[in-house]
């Protein structure tokens, strides 16, 4: 008879651990990627058997490990082999980049180049770059750029002319900007954008692996263990399915996908429904996550949607993306096949239409699908009310407070509320902390940084922007931890360091709860 194979436990011992569930313990027992006990280093280390392996966490601070509610992770990947116009402070500084992009790069004639990451706020004269400038890098090369909020961009007259859309045809909820005279500038603004976007070569199934691979490597590092992430920005979903699927196989992906499905038109979520997958299924490394809809713009691009014009602006509200009846269509279809919703809304007037679509969704048949409005930058108390009622979750990014704070008392002044999240707290929101990436980095230590001081590097403005809205760093660090895990339907599996979770923690090499802040 064959003794059967014991499967070894690791474990960790006089450590700090803080399992973010009202206890700190010394010492954990996990087997099989899941954690067996949790005590003190005698009760633990009395579990070991021969062949156990036995770690010395060295009285270092241990949380779960860090889930990053909204991201991009292809995009970000992508990003590395693309023009990388972060930074750029001058419209002639992006030229000079492209050209010496194309130098580098060794690029032929009639190869596409795509590049992002500027934001004209910080230019010296801050201005959009548009078709013409594009045309300064090279009129032989197809050229489009994004701005770092991805929703407004610029693409040079070959570009328009190789995607089809030299004509500049009517979008819904976007548009091809045209001069005086009635011809495109170049300059293209959000639902024009993605449809634009998916005109261009995508990467093939190995270039999306490698892309993702160079982004789970770094996440790892900064201490991410799960990743919510639109990637069909980058690739298309049969493209994205199969990269995850063979990383997954060949034991390559390390970090768990919860991956969300951007559909912007009744058409295309119908299109992925026949897939026959919904929220929630797959296994522990990649899931089928939420719908991803985009109901309206960026601050700093003006074209998140308001309520009220632009402070700066006068007769701009941005751009909703959606009629009211067209979103609920969206939403409620969703919602009836058993799909959580994310709906990327900042402006006031755009929440304000996802609160009222989420609403109707959760009245049909009380069904809650904790259904997010991703980034819910601008809200009032009214609106707060609304979504605790309906049990509609916040996907929020504490870094872009310090990205966004020289623009909001000149474009929103003081009409709504911004960046609430202890007040969020306060009304029973569930939150989860995300980044964008790559509009933000992603590092989660930096996010909880954002969310504890609410200011920049230089921890400006003293004493932080807006302080009675400051988060504990314990309720930041359950913001990526516990918060990320509801909002993803996992809270029972992560987020906390407690048997029968999943053994996915991070050792610190300082102890987060003492530092100064």
């Amino acid at each position: 008879m064959h003794e059967e194979k014991r499967e070894m436990k690791q474990i960790y011992y006089n450590g700090n651990i803080h399992t973010m569930n009202c206890s700190i313990v010394q010492a954990m027992a996990v087997e099989d990627g899941i954690i067996k006990a949790v005590g003190n280093d005698e009760e633990i280390l009395a579990l070991a058997a021969e062949g156990d392996t036995k770690t010395d966490l060295e009285g270092r601070c241990v949380v779960p490990g860090f889930n990053d509610s909204h991201c991009h992770v292809l995009l970000t990947g992508l990003q590395d082999e693309r023009l990388n116009l972060t930074g750029a402070k001058s419209i002639q500084e992006i030229i000079e980049r492209g050209r010496s992009y194309i130098e580098e790069n060794h690029l032929a004639k009639g190869q596409w180049i795509i590049g992002g990451g500027y934001d004209q706020n910080i230019f010296d004269e801050p201005v959009l770059p548009d078709g013409q400038v594009l045309d300064e890098i090279s009129k032989e090369h197809p050229i489009m750029i994004e701005r770092v909020c991805g929703n407004i961009g610029a693409a040079n007259p070959l570009a328009l002319e190789m995607a089809g859309f030299a004509d500049g045809p009517e979008i819904a909820g976007g548009v091809f900007d045209r001069d005086a005279d009635g011809n495109l500038t170049g300059i293209i603004r959000e639902s024009a954008l993605d449809t634009f976007k998916r005109h261009i070569p995508k990467p093939d199934v190995e270039a999306t692996k490698n892309a993702i691979l160079r982004v789970v490597a770094r996440a790892n590092a900064a201490g991410l263990t799960s990743m919510q992430t639109d990637d069909l920005e980058g690739a298309p979903f049969e493209t994205v399915l199969q990269a995850y699927h063979e990383l997954e196989n060949e034991g390559r992906l390390t970090v768990r996908i919860f991956e969300e499905v951007q559909a912007a038109r009744p058409q295309i979520l119908e299109k992925f429904l026949k897939h026959g997958l919904r929220t929630g299924d797959g296994t522990l490394y990649f899931k089928i996550g939420n719908i991803k809809l985009i109901t309206d713009g960026s601050l700093g691009a003006r074209t998140a949607y308001l309520r009220e014009d632009y402070g700066d602006d006068a007769g701009n509200r941005g751009i909703a993306v959606y009629t009211q009846d067209e979103l609920d269509e969206m939403v409620m279809l969703a919602h009836k096949a058993g799909m959580q919703v994310a709906a990327h809304a900042i402006g006031d007037g755009a929440i304000e239409q996802c609160i009222h679509a989420f609403e109707k969704a959760y009245a049909s048949d009380g069904v809650d699908m904790r259904n997010r409005v991703v980034h819910c930058q601008f809200v009032d108390k009214e609106m707060l009310e609304h979504m605790a009622k309906s049990h509609i979750c916040a996907d929020i990014q504490p870094p872009f407070v310090p990205s966004d704070i020289s623009l909001v008392d000149s474009r929103i002044g003081n009409r709504v509320m911004g960046y609430v999240w202890k007040t969020m707290a306060e009304y029973g929101i569930h939150a989860g902390g995300g980044s964008d990436s790559p509009v933000e980095n992603f590092a989660p230590i930096w996010g909880i940084h954002c969310a504890v001081n609410r200011c920049d590097e230089a921890f400006l403005p003293e004493g932080g922007w807006h302080p009675e809205e400051k988060l504990s760093v314990e309720d930041a660090v359950k913001l990526y931890t516990q918060g990320s895990a509801y909002v993803s339907f996992e809270e029972n599996i992560k987020g906390t360091l407690a048997p029968g979770y999943l053994a996915d923690f991070v050792v610190l090499s300082q102890n987060i709860f003492n530092v100064p802040s």
